[in-house]
Parts: C-alpha cells; sequence; structure tokens
C-alpha cells in the first residue's frame, strides 16, 4: 500500500490534533500526572505541529511557487502562534518573544526562497532568454514557408 505524500501530511496532521486532544483530556482526567498540560500546551502542540508541517508541504512539494509561498507563510503564521501559546504555558519573559517572532518570520523568509528557488509568481516565457513575441514568432514561420 502506497500512501500519497498529501495523504502523510493530512494523516501527520490529524495524529497531531489527537494528541493535542488526548493530553489535554488525560489531564482532566489524571490531574496527578498530566495537571502541567492545559489548553495552552495543546495550542503549542496543535499550531506547532501543523506549521512545521505546512513548512514542509511548502519546502518539497513540486507546486506552483505562489502556492509553495502561501504554504510556508500559513505554517509561519502556524509556529507565531504557537510561540503565543508558548509564551502563556511557561511565561517567557515578554522581552524575547518579538525576536523570536522576527527568528521565525526570516526563517520563513530563508525558506521560500530556497524552495521557490527566488521565481517570481507572475514570471512567464516572455522573461526567458530567446523569447519571441507573436509578430517574430509569425515573421520566422512566414519566412520558413517562403523558403519551402
Amino acid at each position: 500500500m502506497s500512501m500519497s505524500r498529501n495523504m502523510l501530511y493530512k494523516l501527520l496532521g490529524a495524529l497531531i490534533v489527537l494528541v493535542a486532544a488526548v493530553l489535554w483530556l488525560l489531564s482532566v482526567v489524571v490531574p496527578e500526572s498530566f495537571g502541567f498540560f492545559n489548553l495552552a500546551w495543546a495550542g503549542v502542540i496543535i499550531c506547532g505541529g501543523l506549521g512545521l508541517i505546512m513548512l514542509l508541504q511548502g519546502s518539497f512539494q513540486q507546486n506552483v511557487s505562489t502556492i509553495k509561498k502561501l504554504k510556508i507563510w500559513f505554517g509561519v503564521a502556524l509556529l507565531i502562534c504557537a510561540i503565543a501559546c508558548l509564551v502563556s504555558a511557561i511565561a517567557i519573559p515578554s522581552s524575547i518573544v518579538l525576536p523570536i517572532i522576527a527568528i521565525v518570520v526570516a526563517f520563513g523568509l530563508v525558506i521560500t526562497i530556497f524552495a521557490t528557488g527566488g521565481a517570481k509568481w507572475d514570471e512567464g516565457d516572455n522573461h526567458k532568454v530567446g523569447y519571441k513575441n507573436y509578430h517574430e514568432r509569425k515573421a520566422e514561420e512566414e519566412k520558413q514557408n517562403k523558403q519551402d
């Protein structure tokens, strides 16, 4: 049984949500063992896990560069949400929150450039070396017809 990459990403995402939900339930049912786990930790797991999956999808899928960039930036946004949840979960000093977010955004920019090869979303044939517009192609075709 072969599984497509897209199916694998979806399955991983569902498993991440399932793990967070089970841990949250355990924190309510068995507070002496899992009392540390709360909604903030569930947010860290879900947003962080799904953000990493989106980054991987955007980085490694063969797709249009616009979709790749969108997936990468959506992954970065989810990682920023995970950082916000982590701040709530473990009380990170507020002075380092913005620098951490800036690092995540810069990391997203670097991944976007590597994943798309720096290609613009609207780059068409007319930007390629040796491109000929309609009139040039038509003139060449007529010249070829005259030679034949």
